[in-house]
């Protein structure tokens, strides 16, 4: 059942998971993207990875929170065997989990992604291409990780039908995708970024449960990301959100003085900051629980194969 529709897309509602998926007209290359400066922080994301130092990307608030929790969850295996990272980008996870103690491989449709997880992270398991790619002696993993990857995937339920042969008995799958029913969504609509040809489909907390219980695995649990600043930002209108991002991005793309908007750099703007962390730390504190279903941007899934 057609549900919105685009310049170019369609957004369906399957009738049987309740999932949300696309048709398109046109694709993106993703192996293409990493070469290209376009000034929109969504299609530029690629390029930034590449551009900020490893340290940076451990500070990073898009997808650090994110890194984090999952990381904490792999810390809590008792033992620690192989991981798969699943579309790694420049390889922040994958070093995550390696400084926990696992044997990590991973891939990346993107050839610049992973030259710099290679020479940034020295990550040596890497391969630049899609799952079908990978070498055949790449099997029987303890864990497989697909860290906001999915919703790029034009047809997700035959990568992670993949991923499930991949993994050996009583293996995890970890993974996360943005959440459509988080506040911003419902006040302002879908944000550029989350629609064709960027993002491919579209998940809700019980969409993701019955998706991967379907595809067999078993005691799933759904967590949302942690309560942060970049959280706050679904109040804001999506053009006002979009202009603080875009100025961000083309800090660190241009060559030259800085283009940043002068309320950017202005004391008002780092009161703001500091007003924001104040909200926060308050929200956690008296119902951190409640407000995440609402304004967390991902959802976080890990699921057993029996």
């Amino acid at each position: 059942m057609p549900i919105e529709h685009g310049g170019d897309y369609i957004i369906y509602r399957c009738s049987y998971c309740h999932g949300d998926f696309a048709r398109i007209e046109r694709r993106v290359d993703y192996r293409g993207e990493i070469y290209k400066t376009s000034g929109d922080p969504v299609r530029d994301s690629y390029k930034l990875d590449t551009l900020r130092s490893p340290e940076e990307h451990f500070t990073e608030p898009i997808r650090w929170y994110t890194h984090r929790l999952t990381s904490n969850f792999l810390g809590a295996f008792p033992v620690k065997g192989k991981l798969l990272d699943v579309g790694c980008g420049v390889g922040v996870f994958a070093k995550l989990a390696e400084e926990l103690g696992f044997e990590v491989y991973a891939f990346d449709p993107a050839e610049e992604a992973i030259k710099y997880a290679r020479e940034k992270f020295q990550l040596k398991n890497t391969v630049a291409g899609t799952i079908g790619n990978i070498p055949p002696d790449w099997q029987d993993f303890d864990v497989i990780s697909a860290i906001e990857v999915i919703e790029h995937v034009e047809n997700p339920r035959e990568l992670v039908s993949r991923i499930y042969s991949l993994l050996k008995p009583g293996g995890c799958f970890i993974m996360s995708v943005p959440n459509r029913n988080r506040i911003g969504v419902k006040l302002w609509g879908m944000p550029e970024w989350d629609v064709p040809p960027n993002h491919l489909t579209r998940w809700s907390k019980p969409v993701l449960i019955f998706f991967l219980a379907d595809l067999g695995f078993v005691h799933v649990q759904i967590r949302t990301d942690d309560l942060h600043r970049r959280s706050l930002s679904a109040f804001l209108p999506p053009k006002l959100n979009r202009k603080i991002t875009g100025d961000k991005s083309r800090r660190l793309l241009c060559q030259g003085p800085s283009q940043e908007s002068p309320f950017a750099s202005s004391p008002l703007w780092k009161c703001a900051q500091k007003t924001g962390d104040g909200v926060v730390f308050l929200l956690r504190t008296i119902a951190g629980g409640v407000f995440n279903q609402y304004l967390a941007n991902s959802l976080i899934a890990v699921a057993k194969k029996p």
